[in-house]
């Protein structure tokens, strides 16, 4: 049973882009890691460099700028939502808008999240303020935090694409006797 809009033909759930959104996030999540695993491999390197961090503050840097991928993209869903709306009272039909510059800002805030949550958090860990700053400073040069920003655009741009492709009626699939 799923619930539908008022007035909707009933092949659209009411929230497909916010579906969509967490959807992505955790797609988000799985290519951070998957690419974290790869850096570290082709590098022989450690995704937090420095042996008295702790086991925590790579998954929380981490986690800081997966909570920005996904506050992102629900703030896009609403915005796309609002815009359907708006497209559909104006008689225009469905509005086709991919945000290069919210997808490049995600990607931005997200790799500015992952560095200054794992900074502060290192600098807690280790009691110093000055510690933190060092590893934010290696931390801005190191592949991992490059890799988290970039995920963040695509994983932005490919959610728009799919909102934009799929109009305001996404096709669900039909079992055979549905056709």
């Amino acid at each position: 049973m799923h619930d539908t809009e008022p007035g909707n033909d009933g092949s659209q759930p009411v929230a497909y882009s916010y579906v969509l959104a967490v959807f992505a996030t955790f797609t988000y999540f799985a290519l951070v890691v998957c690419a974290f695993g790869f850096i570290s491999l082709l590098t022989n390197t450690d995704v937090v460099s420095q042996p008295d961090a702790g086991p925590l503050v790579g998954p929380a840097a981490t986690a800081s700028a997966v909570l920005t991928v996904l506050l992102a993209l629900l703030q896009g869903a609403r915005g796309y939502e609002a815009s359907v709306v708006r497209a559909r009272e104006a008689l225009i039909g469905d509005p086709v808008r991919v945000p290069l510059g919210r997808a490049i800002t995600t990607g931005v805030v997200a790799f500015f999240a992952y560095i200054l949550i794992g900074s502060f958090l290192y600098g807690e860990t280790v009691g110093q303020l000055f510690s933190g700053l060092l590893f934010a400073a290696d931390a801005i040069l190191q592949l991992y935090a490059v890799a988290v920003g970039l995920l963040a655009v695509l994983i932005y741009l490919a959610f728009a694409l799919i909102l934009a492709a799929g109009g305001s009626h996404p096709a669900r699939p039909l079992w055979p006797w549905e056709k």
